[in-house]
């Protein structure tokens, strides 16, 4: 019995694509969260009542230059009083900086506002708030600037840091007066607790490889993915857009990268191939997703095992009656290194 796992959302969220270019194909099928990135590694915290209005703390960091150019997604701010239980506070602004110490500079972002709970991590999402914002380059620092004084205050939540040694070079304060300052030279012992979520740029021109070629629906098919390569997550999406309305096909995935004339295309996957059936059905808009289950066959045990630090290729294989010599036709390819 044929099978397709495309449910409603998905053909609402490729409606249209089919009509759209490579480069807005690409922007809607987002590279997939990476972090937190923070320096805080010890669970336990101490609140630091030592703070005047104005003043700001905060954390250096970097991204792994692999997923430059960036965009910072969401900050963390993890805030505590010393008695627990009070009232929120609110705060003059959440920085970004495009470099580090020893001075940062100006600020090339800023979320007006933010407001801080007791005992919890607080969340800001930047994409909703005001814009996901780019990073090109490392060091970049993120800050929480303060609205009022809590200096001695035992019932205000203020910044925390963690139990296990402050990182030289890597905690920042904005002191008044003396500006900005390395906050383990001024005695903090441990690392703020401060984090981010960053999403790469590039990642689907970097994923994908090999020719797509000329099908009855346009160009050719592309392949993409949605959701994360985590493992633990299992909850990766794979996407083929620009099909011939109604045929089917089939996701298959393999260990090597090649490139060979297949059917009316070029086949891009080698070594022992895995195939992902039963076959997927190309709806009314020309596209066509499965949701992979790591717990299921093939991607469960043997040469098709999935676990972090596997590399598999992934293409999808249509038929297209009535165009070209052979009557069938494959997208391009998608390399995943799949992570924890």
């Amino acid at each position: 019995m044929l099978h397709t796992l495309f449910p409603v959302v998905f053909s609402r969220l490729f409606r249209g694509l089919t009509a759209v270019s490579l480069a807005g194909l690409a922007s809607a099928f987002q590279c997939p969260d990476q972090g937190p990135l923070q320096n805080h590694t010890d669970p336990n915290f101490t609140p630091c009542p030592c703070f005047v209005a104005g003043e700001e703390f905060g954390v250096v960091l970097n991204i792994p230059s692999q997923h430059l150019p960036a965009e910072i997604l969401r900050v963390r701010v993890f805030a505590a009083s010393a008695v627990g239980g009070q009232p929120n506070v609110l705060g003059n602004a959440i920085h970004i900086y495009g470099s580090g110490l020893p001075n940062p500079g100006s600020p090339i972002s800023s979320l007006l506002g933010p407001v801080i709970s007791d005992g919890v991590q607080n969340e800001f999402n930047l994409e909703i708030l005001g814009g996901a914002v780019p990073i090109s380059s490392n060091p970049f620092t993120v800050t929480f600037e303060f609205a009022t004084d809590n200096v001695n205050d035992f019932f205000v939540p203020t910044a925390v840091y963690d139990l296990d040694g402050c990182t030289p070079g890597a905690n920042v304060i904005f002191a008044i007066p003396g500006g900005w300052t390395d906050a383990c030279s001024l005695g903090v012992p441990g690392d703020w607790a401060i984090s981010v979520l960053y999403r790469a740029q590039n990642c689907s021109s970097n994923q994908t490889y090999c020719l797509t070629s000329a099908n009855s629906a346009g160009a050719g098919a592309q392949i993409f993915f949605v959701g994360s390569s985590g493992v633990a997550a299992n909850d990766l999406v794979l996407t083929c857009t620009a099909l011939p309305v109604g045929q089917l096909g089939l996701f298959f995935y393999g260990p090597n990268q090649i490139q060979l004339p297949f059917g009316d295309g070029f086949r891009c996957v080698g070594g022992q191939i895995k195939r992902l059936g039963p076959p997927n059905s190309v709806d009314v808009f020309g596209n066509t997703a499965r949701f992979l289950d790591y717990t299921q066959s093939p991607m469960n045990s043997g040469a098709g095992l999935v676990v972090p630090g596997a590399v598999f290729n992934f293409q999808f294989w249509y038929r297209d009656p009535g165009f070209g010599s052979f009557n069938f036709n494959l997208s391009n390819a998608l390399n995943v290194t799949f992570t924890p």
